[in-house]
């Protein structure tokens, strides 16, 4: 048998969700704002006003992966003073 909802069960149920949609919303733009700036030039990520549509660019990660000096030195910059 099928459960009858009235309308404002319906209604509640449309609220609960686009809660949870804004909910979900705040707390995502952050880590996609931190993500896509990882992959901006320096010039367009302190850019005003922001740009939302770039190029990627890995050259950041390559040299940091690349170096292994530097990225010795930032885990323990004592062994290597």
């Amino acid at each position: 048998m099928a459960a009858v909802r009235t309308s404002s069960e319906v209604a509640l149920n449309r609220v609960a969700i686009a809660a949870v949609l804004i909910a979900t919303l705040v707390f995502l733009a952050p880590i996609y704002w931190i993500a896509s700036t990882a992959f901006k030039p320096k010039e367009l990520a302190v850019s005003v006003p922001p740009t939302v549509l770039f190029e990627p660019e890995v050259t950041p990660f390559v040299r940091l992966f690349t170096k292994r000096v530097q990225m010795q030195k930032t885990v323990d910059p004592q062994v290597y003073e």
